[in-house]
């Protein structure tokens, strides 16, 4: 009797499995997005790791030794978070190495306790949730904020520099200046001000990364970041044909062509609608 044929179980890589727990949270949580469980994720996928307790269990630790009473003023309490983070923690702005891809991982920027705006504004509101202060990532161009919830007037946490408070009077020249750079295109200040949702928020930690790995010639890092961007937005059409591109740079060319197709595709069907 002729001996069946062997097979073998292709096993998922590293890698794949954590894309897999990725995708996995954006489906069970919607919008709803346990933030720091999915930038960990992000993390250990780069890794090429399995687990993110390491990780979560560092992250926890943060809060230990800050105290906020209840019913702490929002001013008082913010200055005990800053206290606690960027002066006994020792959080900081990477200004050396501003875009090595380690400052857009979580398990690194906790592991050296420095990184990018948003890397540090997730780290802060990660702690003071934990303590009972909420805030709200702020979408400002070029440099993330933070602001608390409940302060009133408004105000805003840069933890890039130390936790400065900066008010919105000082935001407006800021942005002013951003704006005249991009030819006056951009939308109006307040909308840059409005709470940050868990998805974008990942959103621009992915882009970020994405721009260290293309500075670096990394293309696959680059690749990772794009799938991971039509993970959390299928229908953006232009990262549908970046990917395409990329795969064609790293010789996936029937990959790349279909994403090119169907780009110019999506492309026809926006101008048809508007024609």
């Amino acid at each position: 009797m002729p001996t069946p044929p062997t097979t073998f179980d292709v096993q998922p890589s590293p890698r794949e499995l954590a894309r897999a727990e990725f995708v996995s949270l954006l489906s069970t949580h919607g919008d709803d997005l346990p933030l720091a469980e999915a930038a960990a994720w992000i993390a250990a996928e780069e890794r090429a790791a399995t687990s993110i307790d390491d990780t979560m269990t560092a992250l926890g630790a943060l809060s230990e030794g800050l105290y906020i009473p209840e019913g702490t003023p929002v001013i008082e309490a913010t200055a005990r978070l800053n206290h606690h983070l960027f002066v006994t923690l020792g959080f900081s702005g990477n200004e050396t190495d501003y875009y090595s891809p380690d400052n857009s991982l979580l398990d690194a920027v906790l592991r050296d306790r420095t990184g990018l705006p948003i890397t540090l504004s997730l780290v802060a509101i990660v702690v003071a949730d934990a303590v009972g202060l909420r805030l709200h990532g702020v979408g400002f161009p070029t440099h993330f904020l933070v602001s608390p919830a409940e302060s009133l007037p408004r105000f805003y946490i840069d933890p890039y520099f130390g936790g400065r408070v900066l008010r919105l009077d000082q935001l407006e020249p800021w942005f002013e200046r951003i704006s005249e750079r991009a030819g006056n295109r951009m939308p109006p200040l307040s909308w840059w001000l409005k709470p940050v949702s868990s998805r974008d928020f990942l959103v621009r930690i992915n882009n970020n990364l994405r721009s260290s790995y293309m500075r670096r010639g990394d293309l696959s890092g680059a690749l990772r970041c794009v799938e991971r961007l039509l993970v959390l937005h299928p229908e953006a059409i232009e990262a549908r044909r970046d990917r395409g591109l990329l795969r064609i740079e790293l010789g996936q060319e029937e990959e790349g062509a279909r994403d090119l197709d169907e780009y110019l595709a999506a492309r026809q069907f926006e101008h048809a609608l508007t024609d």
